[in-house]
């Protein structure tokens, strides 16, 4: 173990894994009380916005305290094999039954549970592996750089994903649940739940991933989990207002060297790397900026005319639609 680990009176909350617990409890509870809550849509909007600050800011709650443990691998193993049980299970369940309406809403929040357990296992594995303080600096902002090219560039796999596909973001992370809006028709609105936005489960985990560094390491914790909590809130704010995709890691990174900046002591040839990492993590996330304000999707190509007696095959093209998540699924 390296000598850099603090092991004597660095501060630790009480009781982690009670607090992890009770946010994890919570959240499953709400996510099923929101699959049969319909509001009006004053209310409804109000809610959602609400809603926003607690999907975000109860998970990096939770994992902050949970983090706050001294990690063993055996005991990292835990925690990620239940969360990879219970969400792929609920997955494969959700899939293979094609389950809807209340069965749906169960299975879902159980699943969404799942992530949380295996970000947390996941980011805690990892911190074992990092031996050294000083190697936190380098890979946060590493990591920041290439999430921002991934997710700016319009044409990465992951960036397609989020834009087209945003159901399977959700899938595999942690979905920011809104409240449905009752129609003024008086319709009856089914049971279930839709997504307002995404945290992808990469954010999640090296969340865990950092907070089990600082307290590994002794550094500013609370002063951390106390800038980095509302800072994700208004970035999914943010997101939400404006319907753009933004890479999360970017704000994550960021919080966490700012506020442990005074916290690295570096020789010159660890500055010079950290230097170079930075170099490089600007280049790709200026790439991706410079990408998404320039590119131009390939023209589709034109469809033939339908013949005016109507007895041509081709139908006639699909009205463009939003990709959000069907507030009524």
């Amino acid at each position: 173990m390296s000598s850099n680990v603090v092991t004597s009176d660095s501060w630790r909350p009480q009781k982690p894994f009670v607090t992890f617990g009770i946010v994890v409890a919570v959240l499953l509870v709400l996510r099923i009380i929101l699959g049969f809550v319909v509001a009006p849509p004053a209310v409804a909007l109000g809610l959602s916005m609400l809603n926003t600050v607690i999907f975000v800011g109860l998970p990096i709650y939770g994992l902050f305290y949970a983090a706050a443990h001294s990690w063993t691998a055996k005991q990292a193993w835990v925690p990620l094999l239940v969360g990879v049980v219970l969400h792929a299970g609920m997955f494969l369940i959700i899939r293979s039954l094609k389950l809807e309406g209340a069965p749906q809403v169960f299975a879902s929040a159980f699943m969404q549970t799942g992530v949380m357990f295996w970000c947390l296992g996941l980011g805690a594995l990892v911190s074992i592996l990092i031996r050294e303080k000083n190697m936190i600096l380098p890979i946060a902002i590493f990591l920041a750089g290439m999430d921002a090219f991934l997710i700016l560039t319009p044409f990465t796999p992951q960036a397609k994903i989020v834009k087209d596909n945003p159901e399977i973001v959700g899938a595999l992370g942690v979905a920011v649940p809104g409240v449905k809006a009752a129609p003024a028709s008086g319709q009856t609105v089914p049971v279930g739940t839709f997504d307002l936005a995404y945290i992808g489960p990469a954010d999640l985990f090296i969340a865990a991933m950092l907070f089990a560094c600082i307290f590994r390491y002794g550094m500013q914790a609370r002063a951390t989990a106390k800038w980095l909590g509302p800072v994700l809130v208004g970035y999914m704010l943010l997101v939400l207002g404006f319907r753009i995709s933004l890479p999360a890691l970017v704000p994550i990174g960021l919080t966490v060297l700012l506020v442990n900046r005074k916290e690295f002591t570096m020789n010159k040839e660890e500055r010079q790397a950290t230097w170079g990492v930075t170099v490089i993590a600007l280049a790709m996330a200026g790439f991706g900026v410079y990408n998404s304000l320039t590119y131009k999707p390939p023209k589709q190509p034109d469809e033939p005319a339908m013949q005016t007696d109507g007895s041509g095959g081709q139908k006639p093209p699909s009205l463009p639609g939003p990709t959000d998540p069907d507030p009524n699924r």
